[in-house]
């Protein structure tokens, strides 16, 4: 279904992309993918289906709502092995017994889960030996999927990359597949010379925007297909709202044709959803600041000079070039504005007039 909320894994629910997903299936032999691209256009769509289609075996980690500790992060883990042994039952025997000469590695049944204490938690490292060793015992190669790589900051963000590091270099038999919506963060992880994975070549896969046919012909055929009757003015004018995020469209076309309002109604909604992704984005920074820029950049300001004045009126002071700098360059690293300071997303554009 076109308008499924839930990222898709069926080639007839995804819509289009067919380059994108021939690109994705032919770089499976390779040892990393990297999956770009701006929020809500269908990375993770692209990557289930591109596996479906291929029939390769993979391992998903669902890493969007990041680690605050290291307890987190092995718990993403164990559900990301332990949804790989429920899904490919008739791998399930052979897997465990890999992971099963990890150290802190316990198994119940289906069930995957590690000691996460300092000196019994199994290296991350260590776990995709565990991968690789399985993988070469049934002579298939196995994709292992890290989606918004970048969520995982710090310490640990370290700790992980360095595994990946390291699968890169001795695991023959794992493709890593990185995906990530903050691009500037995602590139940077990948470019820093400081970065564990520095230097790793990989094909990168990349998602867009549909443009305004595509967007039209989408919404379409999937009121068609869920037999909703919508007029093709509604159609436009939901296409001039939301650009062409497919994840957006998608969004107002599933409560659309379940009755759930006008356009505008539908996309005070997706505003309210922006609205707490950019506040969790402010809550680790001084947010006044970005606050104010935001609003600023939502009404149409571009001039360094006014953005900085905006932000001496706030703070009652003279405020450096490098303090409007800095705030520029991270919302840039975010893929929430482009080098023109344009937002991305026209709703993260209304949610920001909110702030």
């Amino acid at each position: 279904m076109l308008f499924d909320p839930r990222p898709k894994a069926r080639r007839e629910d995804l819509y289009d992309f067919d380059e994108e997903l021939e690109r994705f299936v032919k770089a499976l032999g390779e040892p990393m993918i990297l999956v770009s691209g701006l929020r809500r256009t269908g990375k993770t769509s692209l990557i289930l289906t591109s596996l479906s289609v291929s029939r390769a075996p993979f391992i998903y980690f669902d890493l969007r709502e990041g680690a605050r500790s290291y307890a987190d992060l092995y718990k993403l883990v164990s559900r990301g092995f332990t949804e790989f042994v429920k899904r490919w039952s008739g791998l399930r025997s052979r897997f465990l017994e890999a992971l099963s000469r990890v150290r802190g590695v316990s198994i119940a049944g289906v069930e995957v889960s590690f000691s996460w204490s300092p000196r019994k938690r199994p290296l991350l490292s260590e776990l995709l030996d565990a991968v690789n060793d399985f993988a070469e015992r049934i002579g298939l190669r196995i994709a292992v999927v890290f989606d918004e790589l970048q969520s995982v900051r710090g310490s640990m963000g370290v700790a992980l990359q360095s595994a990946l590091a390291h699968s890169y270099d001795f695991n023959k038999s794992v493709t890593l597949v990185l995906a990530g919506s903050e691009m500037g963060v995602l590139y940077s992880i990948l470019q820093n010379p400081e970065s564990p994975l520095y230097g790793r070549a990989y094909v990168e896969v990349r998602t867009r925007k549909l443009s305004y046919s595509e967007a039209v012909d989408f919404l379409t055929k999937g009121f068609e297909e869920a037999g909703a009757a919508v007029s093709r003015g509604e159609v436009e004018e939901a296409v001039k709202e939301l650009d062409g995020i497919i994840g957006w469209l998608a969004y107002y076309g599933y409560l659309r044709s379940r009755g759930m309002g006008s356009v505008e109604q539908v996309v005070r909604e997706a505003i309210a959803l922006a609205k707490k992704e950019l506040e969790a984005f402010l809550s680790t920074r001084v947010s006044s600041r970005y606050r104010t820029v935001l609003r600023a950049l939502a009404q149409g300001v571009r001039e360094w000079g006014e953005l900085k004045r905006e932000l001496e009126r706030l703070e009652k002071r003279e405020v450096s070039d490098r303090v409007v700098h800095d705030v520029l360059v991270e919302l840039k690293r975010h893929s929430i504005v482009d080098e023109s300071n344009e937002f991305t997303d026209p709703v993260y554009r209304r949610a920001s007039l909110e702030l």
